[in-house]
């Protein structure tokens, strides 16, 4: 999937981007029902369309030889394509979401499924009061 259609069609929230995103391995049908999801979360705590940011992102995770058992607290090491929405608002408690680990409750919880069918391998939700964010790491496509 490639993101500069998708982020010239959200040109009604702010966005960042590098100059050149990289593609991720996933189908717009898979992800855009998740990006759906990942805007309407902040929308439903009050926050306002406009002041949201879409961020695409290209992110290389080393691996770390003091993780022995290869289940750090990040994703696993590799090439992503890392989305997050950031905005105004409470979007719960922080929790992290790997593809075939435990299930986070809150938001992370109520987005298995979607996560799944868009193929992401890791995802985490972290508090910055008065912000929230919500990011999901994408296997970069080869």
């Amino acid at each position: 999937m490639r993101f500069e259609a998708l982020l010239r069609a959200h040109g009604f929230m702010k966005t960042e981007h590098p100059p050149d995103v990289w593609e991720a391995d996933t189908e717009d049908v898979r992800f855009v029902p998740l990006l759906g999801e990942m805007i309407a979360a902040p929308l439903s705590t009050g926050a306002e369309l406009g002041e949201l940011t879409l961020n695409v992102s290209n992110v290389v995770v080393q691996h770390d030889p003091a993780d022995e058992d290869g289940e750090g607290s990040g994703p696993a090491p590799g090439e992503y394509v890392a989305v997050t929405v950031r905005g105004r608002g409470d979007l719960g408690p922080d929790g992290t979401w790997r593809r075939g680990g435990i299930t986070s409750s809150g938001l992370l919880g109520r987005l298995v499924e979607r996560l799944e069918t868009a193929g992401a391998h890791y995802a985490y939700v972290r508090r910055l009061p008065p912000e929230s964010s919500i990011t999901v790491f994408l296997a970069r496509h080869r």
